[in-house]
């Protein structure tokens, strides 16, 4: 729970300062929704499979100049494994992004990607059950996430997609596990300015 309000606390304070500090003449801050697929992988579990799934959230934007800026995101996503059985985790994402925009529409992001495991489930197609398995885990994810973007249409939607990797441990028993996800989302803009 201490990681979890830690995390919290940083996006806050990160969201706060870029909102305050952003430049002159840039663009106002922004934000909107978001969606999209993820495939997933968790390392450190034996004859698994990836798996498709989703996310949704939303997301701001604030400018520190035309070019640099900082990317805050909430995100339900659903990752885990597949095979038999298969691994369903759900989590909330809190990207925290800092944003390069190559030109008008490429941009460049890099960042760190705390997280909160809300329920984990183990699905065994074979036996036809779920368990849950939520015990095994340490409720807090930590990553990496580096991606590209594209704006479109005056900058109302993007397009993003990006690699988040696993950076902690996230089993409470003997080995480690880590997710690894491949995450391709669209977002549309509902709204920039003061």
């Amino acid at each position: 729970m201490i990681k979890f309000r830690n995390s919290v606390a940083l996006l806050v304070v990160l969201f706060s300062i870029s909102y305050v500090s952003f430049g002159q003449g840039a663009p106002a801050p922004a934000f909107g929704v978001k969606g999209g697929f993820n495939v997933s992988n968790v390392a450190g579990d034996a004859d698994n499979s990836a798996k498709f799934s989703g996310h949704v959230g939303l997301y701001s934007e604030v400018y520190f100049d035309t070019f640099l800026m900082s990317q805050v995101e909430v995100l339900f996503a659903w990752i885990g494994h597949g095979g038999d059985p298969s691994l369903n985790l759900a989590y909330v994402q809190f990207p925290l992004l800092l944003r390069y925009n190559w030109d008008y529409n490429f941009n460049v992001h890099l960042g760190i990607q705390p997280a909160v495991l809300m329920s984990a489930k183990s699905k065994s197609k074979s036996a036809d059950t779920k368990t849950d398995v939520k015990s095994e885990f340490t409720g807090f994810d930590f990553g990496l996430p580096v991606g590209i973007g594209w704006d479109f249409a005056e900058r109302k939607y993007n397009l993003t997609a990006r690699y988040i990797f696993g950076l902690n441990n996230i089993s409470n028993f003997s080995g480690t596990r880590r997710n690894n996800v491949l995450e391709v989302s669209l977002g549309i803009k509902l709204h920039q300015g003061i």
